[in-house]
């Protein structure tokens, strides 16, 4: 008898919650998108993208969900959608109760601008990813111009893709895949506060080697190859701290840290 009562009281909560659910399915089928509220999470570090921005996207004829059954609405598709920017690094896109469509943005962050030898100008963001130039925000960040020559097609491309250069033999694997060794080289410049407010531009020369130029000192520093790009940093860290503090930071032209260990310096 007492199996009985506990079935006939789980079979009755399991029914009053589906009857429950159809009218509240029923009720939100019938409340409409009345309105497009968006966020630029990075709006104070970035401006590639507005709100503005988003609103005529989602205000077009193809895109407008205001009026809308917000059952009906694909947040999926639209997250799709707007990562069709080249500045959107990841977007959120739901429905609330009262009806509002909310956006949420994060923009790519940029940490070098490349003018490569056709003199095309780009962004390389954070995870590797090309951004092009925007004509309302400028970000002001690590410059890098010179012999660059790409290993892929600019226009096609919207992320580098960096293999092994171990498994290639062709001669030509330092200057078609240079901008990998570019891209390693400016992440680690970004991410060292020290050297990104000090470094504000990297020169690719004939060799394809990297010559980089800082804010503070009248001297170019000559810096090689990709290979041991820490322990290079380490060592010209050290002799900054240690050598340029005591004699002066205008009195060299060039240092040279191009060999394993050594700061080779040349006075002006």
């Amino acid at each position: 008898m007492e199996k009985l009562k506990n079935i006939l009281v789980w079979s009755l909560i399991i029914a009053y919650i589906a009857i429950s659910m159809s009218f509240i399915k029923e009720k939100r089928n019938k409340i409409l998108c009345l309105d497009i509220k968006v966020e630029i999470l990075d709006s104070l570090k970035n401006g590639f993208i507005t709100i503005q921005d988003i609103e005529d996207f989602l205000h077009e004829t193809d895109m407008n969900v205001i009026g809308t059954p917000v059952m009906s609405i694909n947040t999926k598709d639209l997250e799709r959608k707007l990562k069709q920017y080249a500045s959107v690094k990841n977007s959120e896109v739901y429905v609330t109760l009262e009806g509002d469509i909310r956006v949420e943005i994060d923009q790519r962050n940029p940490i070098v601008r490349v003018i490569n030898k056709k003199g095309q100008s780009y962004y390389i963001d954070q995870e590797g990813a090309i951004m092009p130039l925007s004509s309302k925000y400028s970000s002001h960040v690590l410059i890098a111009n010179g012999n660059i020559i790409e290993h892929f097609e600019l226009n096609r491309t919207r992320e580098i893709y960096c293999d092994n250069p171990d498994s290639y033999r062709d001669k030509n694997w330092q200057k078609n895949h240079l901008v990998c060794d570019l891209y390693k080289l400016s992440k680690f410049i970004y991410k060292d506060n020290f050297w990104r407010s000090q470094i504000e531009q990297v020169y690719v020369n004939d060799e394809y080697e990297f010559e980089l130029i800082p804010r503070v000192g009248a001297h170019i520093i000559y810096f090689g190859g990709i290979e041991n790009y820490d322990i290079k940093f380490r060592n010209l860290k050290a002799f900054y701290h240690q050598g340029l503090n005591n004699v002066g930071w205008n009195i060299y032209d060039k240092i040279n840290i191009k060999f394993d260990n050594q700061v080779i310096c040349t006075k002006r």
